[in-house]
């Protein structure tokens, strides 16, 4: 019985381990696209929801504003979902 839990623990640590990896890996070029290509990024969602060229100053600072928020809230979400529990289930094994 005790293989059992053991092995699912090592399943749960794993899992959580891939999946910050994953989820780093997938901030990383977010950043890397707001870094190198934001202009084209705001530009798409700029004739997506019809934004005319005078104000497209601003909807780009909004734009980056948001995404760097977002970026911030997705970091603090991998760290509480998967960084977390993978340090506990780690750390916590006889």
């Amino acid at each position: 019985m005790a293989d059992s839990s053991e092995d699912c623990c090592r399943v749960a640590e794993r899992f959580c381990l891939r999946a910050l990896l994953v989820s780093f890996g997938f901030l990383l070029f977010w950043f890397a696209l707001m870094l190198l290509a934001s202009d084209w990024v705001f530009g798409i969602h700029a004739a997506m929801m019809r934004i005319e060229e005078a104000q497209m100053a601003q909807f780009a600072y909004d734009a980056k504003m948001l995404n760097y928020l977002l970026m911030g809230v997705f970091k603090l979400a991998a760290f509480l979902l998967f960084l977390i529990p993978w340090l506990v289930l780690r750390f916590t094994r006889d």
